[in-house]
């Protein structure tokens, strides 16, 4: 059934692709606009998606061919395409990029979540990857790059190849379920395109990505708890959020989502990142009633931004207001002119300049449950009590004053 709003495409590609799609239709029932492309017809007739495109066997540019016409129709209308599958392989790193390069031709937003490969799949594989990663830079709005040796522990013999590539694909799948949630989030309180392309369209950067889920009392504490566990928020042992610039926190639930959840997920946040890091804030709270609440963190480090493009943010800033960020044209990534992509864009040399990180704008407020807060995880930690008051619980809930939302004119 239409919504009314742009379609998100989600669209699989190489055995990689399958297997993650595969798993999001099991763990997301209902989800829709999903796509598979691949040259392996026996993992296409073991899929369980429907909508599908063969690429025919060989030279992968041929095949690139053989489909372009086909999965411009299956594209045509989308607000957003992303795509997923793993580097390092001839055929899901020409796909990809190539694919990708028709996508943003065609003025859709165009954003994807890939594998790296493990150390113990070879040098040459790693190196193709990262040559393959460097070109979906140069053509996406943003990109995940989930970096297998670092969610592993740098030590993938400590558990099975199947568990290892199994933990991987999670990870890509729960990357696309944050990346669509905040692409569709129509709410006030939502991340934008440019948001997500100021953090995860910087070539060369580094993503940086974790993820947790809970029910019952005490969900956002054990949420926020299991994504700052993702070993992908460590680098060399270290927490990168220590030294973050920017960082998107979305959450995703029921309806019974508080404002007072979202409140205490950003002061975790702001507890271990610096003073100065920019926390852009997405919720969507429309899952049906008793679903997990699920908490997303990414940052990226590292990379190079254009400079050109500051500037150009510096001379034409964003109007700052009262009323929430709203996606519009404004807001929305630049687009090419629609056409087929050329020989020469299949491996472009020039990169899109990419966007800074901006303030979030001020986000309008509902009004709160001011039940008894509930201390959690701080339940145990020492209390700063001064004047008989407990100073780590926020003063409007200590005071009882009801926030109310204010009136718009």
């Amino acid at each position: 059934m239409s919504t009314g709003k742009p379609k998100i495409m989600i669209i699989g590609i190489g055995n990689a692709g399958v297997s993650v799609l595969d798993q999001l239709v099991i763990s997301h029932p209902g989800m829709e606009d999903l796509l598979l492309v691949n040259n392996d017809q026996e993992s296409l007739s073991a899929s369980v998606i429907v909508d599908r495109i063969m690429v025919p066997e060989g030279d992968p540019g041929d095949g690139f061919v053989a489909i372009d016409e086909e999965f411009g129709r299956a594209v045509a209308g989308a607000g957003a395409v992303l795509l997923c599958g793993g580097l390092g392989g001839v055929t899901g790193s020409f796909l990809l990029h190539a694919l990708a390069v028709h996508s943003k031709s065609a003025g859709i937003a165009t954003m994807a979540c890939v594998g790296m490969p493990f150390a113990f799949e070879g040098r040459q594989k790693r190196e193709e990857a990262v040559a393959a990663l460097e070109k979906l830079h140069a053509v996406c709005d943003a990109v995940v790059a989930v970096d297998n040796d670092r969610l592993s522990g740098g030590n993938p013999s400590s558990a099975g190849v199947g568990e290892a590539f199994g933990l991987a694909d999670r990870t890509i799948l729960a990357s696309l379920v944050a990346l669509r949630g905040m692409l569709s989030t129509s709410g006030p309180v939502k991340i934008t395109r440019a948001d997500l392309h100021s953090v995860l369209g910087v070539p060369g950067a580094l993503t940086h990505f974790g993820f947790g889920s809970s029910s019952g009392a005490n969900r956002l504490y054990e949420a926020v708890e299991g994504a700052l566990k993702s070993p992908l928020l460590l680098l060399q042992g270290k927490p990168v959020l220590r030294e973050a610039q920017t960082v998107l926190l979305y959450l995703k639930g029921p309806s019974d989502v508080s404002f007072a959840e979202v409140q205490m997920a950003v002061a975790e946040i702001e507890r271990i990142a610096p003073e100065g890091c920019h926390i852009k804030v997405g919720v969507n709270a429309e899952a049906p009633a008793g679903a997990p609440l699920e908490l997303f963190i990414t940052t990226s480090s590292g990379g190079k931004r254009s400079s050109e493009r500051v500037v150009k943010e510096v001379k034409n800033p964003e109007p700052q207001n009262d009323e929430p960020a709203r996606h519009s044209e404004a807001t929305a990534l630049p687009k090419t002119a629609p056409r087929s992509p050329s020989a020469s864009e299949l491996s472009p040399s020039t990169k899109q300049t990419k966007t800074a990180s901006k303030p979030m704008n001020k986000q309008m407020q509902a009004t709160l449950d001011l039940d008894a807060p509930q201390r959690g995880r701080f339940d145990k930690s020492e209390r700063t009590i001064v004047n008989g008051e407990d100073l780590d619980i926020p003063t409007f809930i200590r005071k009882g004053i009801k926030l109310t939302s204010p009136v718009r004119k």
